[in-house]
C-alpha cells in the first residue's frame, strides 16, 4: 500500500485534485481513481491524500504533484519545445519522461513522498 502524504491545506488540495480529474463529486472522484467512494471519504476524514492519487494524476493527466500539494508551480508537466532553449534540451526531457514511464507506480510514489518530506523539511527548518 503506498504511503499517504499528510497535508495541512487539505481542502485546497482536494479542490485541485477534483479540478485536475475534471470531477465535481466524491462518487466521480472515486470512479476516476477506480476506488470505492468510501475510500475518498476515508481520505477526507483522515486529512491525507494517498500517494497513489498523485501518481495517477501524473500518469493519466500529466498533473504536477507539487501543484496538487501546494498550488504552486506549473499545473502540467507536459514537455514541449517552447519551454526549452534548444531541441536537445527537449529531447533530453522526452528521454527522461520515457524512462519514468517504465518505473513502477510504487517506486514513483516512494520517490515523491521522499522528495516532499525533504522539501517540507527545508521549508520548516530553513
Amino acid at each position: 500500500m503506498p504511503q499517504a502524504v499528510p497535508e495541512p491545506d487539505f481542502s485546497g488540495i482536494m479542490k485541485r485534485i477534483s479540478t485536475a480529474a475534471g470531477v465535481h463529486t466524491q462518487t466521480d472522484l472515486a470512479n476516476f481513481f477506480g476506488i470505492r467512494r468510501s475510500s475518498v471519504s476515508d481520505a477526507r476524514r483522515r486529512g491525507k491524500i494517498p500517494a497513489s492519487w498523485l501518481i495517477t494524476l501524473l500518469r493519466v493527466k500529466n498533473i504536477s504533484p507539487e501543484w496538487i500539494l501546494t498550488g504552486m508551480g506549473p499545473r502540467f508537466l507536459l514537455a514541449s519545445p517552447g519551454r526549452y532553449d534548444t531541441e536537445e534540451e527537449f529531447a533530453e526531457r522526452q528521454a527522461e519522461d520515457e524512462a519514468l514511464s517504465n518505473v513502477s507506480s510504487r517506486a514513483l510514489a516512494d520517490e515523491l513522498v521522499r522528495r516532499i518530506v525533504l522539501a517540507q523539511g527545508k521549508i520548516l527548518f530553513g
